[in-house]
């Protein structure tokens, strides 16, 4: 394995898809959030989208290095 890739630490379910899928999911759950009635539910919602959008991050440092490596 690259040093690179060792270095952030890209083992996950990042490296599944694209950063675009995981903007997508993010959002889809803060739409959800956004629409919840239930201060509960909409908070763990919006904890679920920030999930998401760390996956999209660390996707797009996959992408990254992978386009610097090759």
């Amino acid at each position: 394995m690259n040093d690179q890739f060792r270095k952030v630490g890209v083992m996950g379910i990042e490296r599944m898809h694209s950063p675009q899928y995981w903007e997508m999911r993010a959002e889809e759950f803060r739409t959800k959030a956004d629409n919840c009635e239930h201060p509960e539910t909409r908070k763990s919602l919006r904890n679920v989208a920030k999930t998401y959008e760390e996956l999209a991050r660390r996707a797009e440092q996959v992408r990254t290095l992978r386009d610097v490596a090759e």
